[in-house]
């Protein structure tokens, strides 16, 4: 059983020094939940480095995250398994909330740290967060963000899983107008400012 430990961001821009390290696309939905138990299946396609596809089938054991009294640190117990693509297909017919569909870019920060990128499709496109994942708490606590990154957001209120249960008009009510311009200028640069785009014909992005 892992432990992950992150805190969830705004992007304010792009830093010029900002390497991709790896592009994935995701689809995901829950399946299952209850006061202890969680479960999610996941379809991961990496589009770079390399070209590969795996199904995951997630277990959070407590069912939901755990937070800290400013609610900005995310703490959670995950236990994952790898299952076939029918299974997956089988089960994503059977979600108990909305799926969510997203690419994910990985960079290296500071500190060997990584950042996550997710950029959201569909009845939550406009939404674009940045996730870092941490080795322990005391880690999570002292992380100065880069300047580049905005306003923690925490993970009460737009976590995967409180996303899947919102509408589109719920999820932008918690979020300023202004979040959203800025998302979609943020898009667009990386549409426009890396060739990995065109090299992979990203027809999701």
């Amino acid at each position: 059983m892992n432990k992950e430990i992150e805190r969830k961001y705004a992007v304010k821009y792009i830093p010029e020094d900002f390497k991709i390290e790896s592009v994935v696309y995701i689809k995901q939905a829950f399946i299952y939940r209850d006061k202890l138990t969680l479960i999610r299946v996941r379809d991961i396609k990496e589009k770079y480095p390399t070209n590969t596809q795996k199904y995951i089938y997630t277990v959070k054991a407590k069912g939901d995250i755990e937070y800290t009294n400013d609610y900005n640190v995310g703490k959670k117990y995950e236990i994952e398994n790898d299952i076939q693509k029918e299974e997956f297909d089988k089960l994503i017919k059977k979600p108990i909330s909305n799926i969510i569909e997203k690419t994910r870019i990985t960079a290296p920060i500071e500190n060997n740290l990584k950042v996550e990128i997710d950029i959201y499709y569909n009845y939550l496109k406009g939404l674009l967060t940045a996730e870092i994942e941490f080795q322990n708490e005391e880690q999570a606590n002292n992380f100065q963000k880069p300047d580049w990154l905005g306003e923690e957001l925490g993970y009460k209120k737009l976590s995967n899983r409180k996303l899947a249960e919102m509408t589109k008009d719920e999820w932008q009510k918690e979020v300023t107008k202004e979040f959203i311009e800025n998302n979609n200028i943020i898009i667009k640069q990386l549409k426009e400012n890396y060739n990995i785009w065109k090299l992979l014909n990203l027809k999701f992005i």
